[in-house]
């Protein structure tokens, strides 16, 4: 049964027959509370990268599940193998849509020993970005680095891959991630992004506490079908900065979340990152923009709840 609360992160999510048919809505300026929580957080990012460190967005994938929501098929829906599932396996899986010809990232880990019984595997995908002139004027480099660690849970483990992503976003404590090369990467509370794609879990709990906002400023992201309306009031924060939620049923894919990181590190606004990701949805669903445009939001949105 679904019911809605409120919201207020990234989540994309949904099964395989959904797609969003909501129309796309003017863009107001955002409040001035939140412009500044944008501008807190890009500063955040803008002394990292100076200081010669990566923009790190980490994701966290619960597998689908056929024992939780209609995935599609047997082997779409098997929580517990990656190599066929559909939020992994598919042309915009996680798995496969970083290592697509010609998308730009090259892929530095693959991890099958996780450690964690319920992490199935990690990626971490990498590439170099311009630096938008606004940040080159702070003493940013010409070109910096952008590193996707995405974490594939075991589809029956969402409730420990949610808690996990309300406490990163929440968390400034940093873990350290070792790459195939032998060099570390910092992730966890380093992490300047952090994602949830797949099923919105909290349409299948009657509560769940957000543990409280820690002094780490973060972008957070949620792809999942209809995250805005149980997150809206509870997520958002000068230190949870919300780049990106929806307002519909969608399936949920890594193209509008690669997007959102992308139109992020190249200095884009709240606009630019909602609007970059429902051309992004749109065209890996082959669907006109102005048709899904509505089903993503953040503070650009007019139907956004101002601080």
């Amino acid at each position: 049964m679904r019911r809605l609360l409120a919201a207020g992160v990234i989540v994309v999510s949904g099964v395989i027959a959904w797609s969003a048919t909501a129309s796309a809505t003017p863009t107001p300026p955002e409040s001035s509370t939140e412009a500044a929580w944008l501008d807190g957080l890009t500063e955040r990012v803008i002394t990292d990268v100076a200081a010669g460190k990566p923009l790190v967005a980490e994701v966290h994938v619960p597998l689908c599940d056929n024992t939780i929501i209609p995935c599609g098929n047997p082997r779409l829906g098997d929580g517990d193998n990656p190599k066929t599932n559909l939020y992994w396996a598919t042309t915009p899986g996680f798995g496969v849509w970083f290592g697509r010809s010609g998308g730009g990232w090259k892929r530095v880990a693959k991890i099958v020993e996780t450690g964690d019984p319920d992490i199935l595997e990690t990626h971490v995908y990498r590439r170099s970005v311009r630096a938008p002139a606004s940040w080159r004027k702070r003493r940013v480099a010409a070109t910096f680095e952008v590193d996707v660690v995405v974490h594939a849970w075991r589809g029956s483990a969402i409730d420990r891959a949610l808690a996990a992503y309300a406490a990163q976003i929440s968390s400034d404590a940093p873990r350290t991630l070792k790459l195939a090369d032998g060099s570390s990467l910092a992730i966890g509370g380093a992490a300047q992004l952090v994602a949830w794609v797949g099923h919105n879990r909290l349409m299948d709990l009657a509560r769940f506490e957000w543990p409280t906002p820690s002094s780490a400023k973060k972008g957070t992201i949620a792809i999942a079908c209809h995250t805005a309306a149980y997150m809206e009031e509870h997520v958002p924060a000068e230190t949870r900065v919300p780049l990106l939620m929806t307002r519909d049923f969608l399936f949920a894919n890594a193209a509008p979340l690669e997007a959102a990181v992308l139109a992020f590190a190249a200095g884009g606004s709240y606009a630019r990152i909602r609007n970059d990701a429902a051309i992004a949805y749109a065209k890996v669903r082959d669907r006109p923009v102005a048709k899904i445009a509505g089903a993503f939001t953040n503070p650009a949105d007019r139907r956004w709840k101002k601080r």
